[in-house]
């Protein structure tokens, strides 16, 4: 399998979507696109989406009219594109300043419930939005800014400044570790109680990905990163950043918590695994996540039983 399909098997990254890129630059296209019976709108309210009224494990994609009647506004809309010959929009209801009486859900407890067209365009939506939210103003000279081709740049406007933003991805990794049959697992203070999860972190500036997996592996476990092999990448609307799926060789098995982000680090086999999911003290990452598919990928490349199959019979699989 190659890499490009590796990461449409990830979800919120499906392919059936038409960005219109081009469309974006045809003010008099988008004019229409906003009018269209094909148009649907979906609200972002604090960084959750609004959900139909009948149903609270569907978003509520609502037509112009409908829009209007519900948040008595259609604006400030995004274009996100075409799919399903529906032409969707997102709308950033925080914009007005008014406060929605309507329902809303995290991004996260709605994906479980929707297909992989569906949850791509709802994670696009909050990121986009997410990105308008952060650059209301110009970061060179202070002035406000204003939206621009179909919501995807954001110019200054200040005339003499006049700089375009356009929308910005924050590189990560994220990593699962092995070392013989066993495999590094990590958890964070934070986390729900026994939470377990792969290494993760920022690419810095002038660094490339991999030189990131081998820096942050030694920095949160103090193991070392010998080999590191590209599995596939994820968008991860929470806010914008793009997780860089890596699995990695460990030199050796010595963990060191250098940097206190993590409070626990264990080397895993499978059957203490599949062991600790028996007695509750081993929950997986969400099954939206990329570091799910790590953990299943290399769970599944050396079992005779498929780790959805063992998370099923343990009753671990509400995570």
């Amino acid at each position: 399998m190659d890499h490009l399909q590796q990461s449409r098997l990830n979800l919120l990254t499906s392919h059936m979507l038409d960005r219109g890129s081009l469309v974006r630059l045809d003010t008099e296209t988008l004019a229409l696109r906003i009018q269209d019976r094909r148009a649907r709108f979906i609200g972002i309210h604090k960084m959750q989406i609004a959900i139909d009224p009948g149903d609270d494990t569907l978003p509520a994609w609502l037509t112009r009219d409908e829009a209007l009647e519900r948040f008595g506004h259609v604006d400030p809309w995004i274009y996100l594109g075409e799919q399903n010959d529906a032409v969707y929009f997102a709308l950033n209801l925080d914009e007005h300043g008014r406060e929605p009486l309507d329902d809303f859900v995290g991004l996260r407890a709605l994906a479980f419930h929707l297909d992989p067209a569906d949850s791509t365009v709802l994670a696009y939506a909050q990121a986009m939005v997410a990105w308008h939210k952060r650059h209301r103003y110009c970061g060179r000279c202070g002035e406000s800014t204003e939206s621009r081709q179909g919501g995807h740049v954001r110019q200054c406007a200040n005339p003499s400044c006049a700089i375009l933003h356009y929308p910005r991805t924050d590189p990560a990794i994220i990593v699962l570790v092995e070392k013989g049959d066993k495999a590094l697992f990590g958890r964070k203070p934070e986390w729900p109680s026994h939470r377990y999860s792969t290494i993760a972190g920022f690419v810095e500036p002038g660094e490339s990905a991999e030189q990131a997996v081998v820096r942050e592996v030694a920095e949160e476990t103090g193991v070392e990163v010998v080999g590191a092999r590209y599995h596939s990448s994820q968008p991860w609307p929470f806010p914008g950043s793009l997780m860089l799926g890596y699995h990695a060789q460990a030199g050796a098995e010595l963990i060191s918590l250098n940097d206190q982000e993590l409070e626990e680090a264990c080397w895993l086999t499978r059957e203490e695994i599949i062991s600790r999911l028996g007695q509750g003290i081993f929950i997986p990452p969400p099954s939206i996540s990329i570091s799910f598919r790590l953990i299943e990928d290399w769970f599944d490349r050396n079992s005779n039983i498929p780790f959805k199959t063992v998370l099923e019979k343990s009753d671990a699989d509400s995570f």
